[in-house]
């Protein structure tokens, strides 16, 4: 399946992680190395602000497995995190995981599409039709309300931009150097601009399940997400 695929590269934001970041770490090696050669993958783990022990730990798997690099930043910053990693990965293709959010057989199913079908992005969506959303109730709806807002604004075409992720390097680079946005919605802004410029996204259904309670809250950010929800309708329609 990868034999024609040069590198992939996996790239993890991780903020005050300590409680999973191990054991999820080995379970992602464990499963990737079943269907990609361990030579042929890196994970890109950018630790980002954190005040527990996650960049000890991260520092400590990556003397301890050779596929993974630690990336290390002052502030705690999603956005930031997410981009500097993927602009310093070496992979052909780019999978975006969340440490408590990833699945390697929809990996596996994204880079098949790579490989049979005219398509630069996949997306793991948890709202399209054959998808389950195991998440409480208030998440599900914080997240419908916001897919609704990006139709409503952007004619965003897809059902999800947070999560899992994985596209071709090459053709999302160029989209990445226009982003501006380098906080919570630097994955929405990557995919809207991404329609804009015509490349080829594709929707896939996926099982999300809450693991822990978000490490950045809800209710807490959402005046700063509907301000720059409102800064991306600016730069989108300004660039």
């Amino acid at each position: 399946m990868t034999q024609e695929i040069k590198k992939i590269s996996i790239v993890i934001p991780a903020y005050n992680e300590e409680e999973l970041l191990e054991k999820e770490l080995e379970k992602i090696i464990f499963k990737t190395n079943e269907i990609i050669d361990r030579a042929d993958y890196e994970i890109i783990l950018v630790e980002n602000g954190s005040s527990d022990d996650t960049l000890k730990i991260a520092n400590k798997l990556s003397a301890r497995y050779a596929q993974i690099r630690v990336i290390s930043l002052p502030m705690a910053n999603y956005g930031n995190a997410l981009k500097e990693g993927i602009l310093k990965s070496n992979g052909e293709y780019v999978t975006v995981f969340n440490v408590d959010f990833w699945d390697i057989e929809a990996m596996k199913k994204a880079l098949d599409i790579f490989l049979n079908e005219n398509c630069d992005i996949v997306v793991c969506s948890k709202l399209m039709k054959g998808a389950q959303d195991l998440r409480p109730l208030s998440r599900k709806i914080v997240t419908r309300a916001f897919n609704l807002m990006l139709r409503l604004l952007f004619g965003y075409h897809g059902t999800d931009t947070h999560g899992i992720k994985i596209f071709k390097k090459e053709k999302v680079l160029p989209v990445i150097q226009k982003c501006l946005n380098n906080r919570d919605l630097f994955d929405t802004e990557l995919l809207v601009r991404s329609q804009k410029a015509g490349l080829a996204i594709k929707e896939i259904p996926i099982i999300c399940e809450e693991k822990r309670k978000s490490v950045y809250g809800l209710f807490g950010k959402t005046p700063r997400i509907i301000k720059d929800l409102i800064l991306l309708f600016i730069y989108v329609h300004k660039r």
